[in-house]
């Protein structure tokens, strides 16, 4: 029975999710660069695993002076990609949004490799709390 889950090694997807995180940082409409957020965090939860990430294309040595692989964490694309539209929704006065992006954050990549992001959608949220008061009051985080 074949895994309904995704792997890394299928290009063509990962270059999707890589195309997917290029424009969630080179767009200036903050409603495409949500959509990006949300794609690259539901494509994370359908890829095997972070340690799946893309496989050499063979089992030969590598050439000398040459690295033998790249390794990209589809993990970090989707969380890097949320908090920069938190933040950018934050300086651009989107406050709903910043907060919505935020908790994603804080809510799919609690694992220690991202609580890098982690803090910083906490200093974002603690920012916005200090900000605009009011969009904490009617919903507790």
């Amino acid at each position: 029975m074949q895994s309904s889950r995704l792997s890394l090694s299928d290009n063509g997807r990962f270059m999707e999710m890589w195309n997917t995180y290029i424009h969630c940082y080179q767009s200036e409409n903050l409603d495409a660069m949500r959509v990006d957020a949300q794609r690259l965090s539901r494509a994370v939860g359908a890829i095997d695993s972070p340690a799946d990430s893309i496989s050499p294309a063979s089992d030969e040595s590598p050439r000398m002076g040459l690295p033998p692989r790249v390794s990209v964490d589809p993990a970090a694309m989707a969380a890097a990609c949320a908090l920069h539209v938190g933040q950018v929704a934050q300086g651009t006065g989107h406050p709903f949004l910043a907060r919505e992006m935020f908790q994603m954050v804080i809510t799919h990549f609690r694992q220690p490799p991202y609580l890098y992001y982690v803090a910083q959608a906490r200093r974002g949220l603690e920012t916005l709390r200090a900000e605009t008061p009011a969009i904490f009051s009617a919903h507790t985080m």
